[in-house]
């Protein structure tokens, strides 16, 4: 098996498997192989009609890790222990065993299911996926999400007058870069104040997709007080009825700027859409409280599979 890098050229293919196949979960999509790559060190190959994808960045000197194999073959049995097979033959030609990483419960059974005796399934929490209905998001209708509304009306009341929200274009990209830059800045700060560990992947792969942002087929908004940035969010369509919420980023000096990021980005940008994924909380509390309070309508299960 040739596995390869991820380059731009490469998104109509892989877009046809991970549109199809990916299940609306976030790691499916190219622009988390894309934009994640010092991360996960995404490499791929087609074969037979299906989609393989090698973690690099996860695997190490015992183990090569992967995506869930994905193709109209692997819908099947046949075609989906015929896949395995493969992957086993290339980590065990290495000296290596093999890990799925964050299949869906569904195809971790299936997985464990062809291969009892072989692969045991561990629960990954942290890379749980929070699914919301469009509607749920844009008008925060209902009690569970009273307090929701009040945060977002209290925004609105101290900035609402002083406020832009538009549609990401060209225009403001150079605004983003330098926005992105402070706000990355006060978070290692803040990281370092606290004796957390500083992580600059996300940071490398946000300015990497302010390059090309259209070409890989995001769209956004940016959120300006009194004509000066405070906030962006961008996302993508993952299939045909899930739109992913990839970035939300605000200035923590503004109470609430996060209310209307999370809104109008699903309002302005996803409409059309039945589901908005909003990712994981890896494993953070403050970021797992404050996903759970927008009371998601799924929370996907995700597993680790591993060779034993």
């Amino acid at each position: 098996m040739q596995f390869n890098n991820v380059a731009l050229g490469d998104r109509s293919l892989i877009d046809s498997y991970m549109m199809k196949y990916g299940g609306g979960s976030c790691q499916h999509s190219f622009i988390a192989m894309f934009g994640m790559q010092g991360k996960y060190g995404d490499t791929f190959c087609t074969e037979g009609g299906v989609l393989f994808v090698n973690r690099r960045g996860l695997s190490d000197s015992n183990k090569e890790a992967f995506l869930m194999p994905m193709g109209e073959p692997c819908e099947n049995d046949d075609g989906l222990r015929e896949a395995v097979l493969k992957l086993l033959d290339y980590a065990h030609s290495q000296g290596k065993k093999i890990e799925f990483n964050t299949l869906t419960e569904k195809n971790s059974d299936r997985v464990t299911g062809l291969f009892p005796e072989l692969f045991r399934a561990e629960e990954a929490r942290d890379s749980f996926e929070y699914i919301h209905e469009f509607d749920s998001l844009v008008f925060l209708k209902g009690p569970r999400l009273a307090r929701r509304r009040q945060d977002l009306n209290s925004f609105n009341r101290i900035f609402g007058d002083r406020t832009v929200i538009k549609i990401i274009e060209e225009s403001d990209m150079d605004d983003l870069r330098d926005f992105q830059t402070y706000w990355n800045d006060d978070f290692r700060e803040i990281c370092i104040a606290k004796g957390k560990k500083i992580i600059d992947h996300e940071h490398v792969g946000i300015m990497k997709s302010f390059d090309r942002f259209f070409e890989l087929g995001l769209s956004g908004i940016v959120l300006r007080v009194e004509g000066v940035v405070r906030g962006y969010a961008y996302g993508t369509v993952i299939s045909d009825d899930v739109y992913d919420v990839l970035v939300e980023k605000g200035d923590r000096g503004i109470k609430d700027i996060y209310r209307p990021l999370n809104t109008e980005l699903v309002r302005m940008c996803a409409a059309g859409h039945r589901y908005i994924n909003r990712e994981e909380d890896c494993g953070d509390p403050g970021m797992r409280a404050s996903k759970l309070s927008l009371m998601p309508e799924i929370l996907l299960k995700k597993y680790v599979v591993s060779e034993v």
